[in-house]
């Protein structure tokens, strides 16, 4: 792959700093920009050639998510001390989601995904990033087969595992709906793809998914049967 121009977003100037080090040692990386608002951003881009955004998310003025919603074509690195938004940065596409203070080999995955994003089929799956142990990865969303609520975050459930998101249900039955996801319980969520059958005992619901069942809760049961009937 050709090297990458690299824009990055920071209004914090020792963060600019240690990411450019960063890129200056990754062969991924080409030419290093840098901007310290979304402002400054706006007028690198429409002068040099990007090919990714490093973008910080707690800026003045415009923040970094606000600012992601107007770029088209431009991939998006989100590079942040708060793990809170990681929800709403995947409802905007990020290539990834890296939390400071960045290591070399995260970053090195990330400018490697976004090398790939140039070359995304349309309607390739979208992805989350999520908690494992101190570092986050991307996690295929269509993978995810059911969510359970865990205080500020919840558990997210594939055939490999569970992960933990910083989320809550409420922000994921916003935010999935589109993705085939359904609440199904003040504490669960489940992918509609991946429910194999319906379970009646004694006057209640629940859903099997091959290795576990869940209930669905009395006053959720007539939706849950509206949306799997409709399927």
């Amino acid at each position: 792959m050709m090297p990458l121009n690299v824009l990055v977003v920071d209004d914090e100037p020792l963060a600019v700093s240690q990411m450019r080090w960063l890129l200056e040692a990754d062969p991924q990386a080409a030419e290093v920009l840098a901007a310290d608002s979304a402002r400054s951003a706006e007028t690198i881009l429409g002068a040099e050639p990007i090919d990714v955004v490093l973008l910080d998310i707690h800026m003045p003025g415009t923040n970094g998510l606000d600012f992601a919603r107007g770029l088209r074509g431009v991939p998006v690195i989100f590079v942040t001390a708060d793990a809170r938004p990681a929800v709403e940065a995947f409802e905007l596409n990020a290539c990834d989601y890296l939390l400071k203070p960045v290591r070399a080999r995260r970053l090195s995955e990330a400018l490697r995904r976004a090398a790939e994003t140039t070359n995304t089929a349309p309607g390739e799956e979208a992805r989350v990033s999520v908690l494992q142990g101190d570092s986050t990865m991307l996690l295929e969303v269509q993978d995810i087969r059911w969510i359970q609520a865990q205080g500020d975050y919840v558990r997210l459930f594939t055939a490999k595992g569970s992960y933990l998101l910083r989320a809550t249900l409420a922000e994921l039955d916003e935010h999935w709906e589109s993705h085939g996801f359904l609440r199904v319980h003040r504490s669960h969520m489940v992918n509609i793809r991946r429910v194999r059958r319906l379970l009646h005992r004694g006057g209640r619901l629940a859903l099997d998914l091959g290795d576990v069942q869940l209930e669905v809760s009395r006053r959720l049961t007539p939706q849950v049967r509206r949306r799997l009937e409709a399927q």
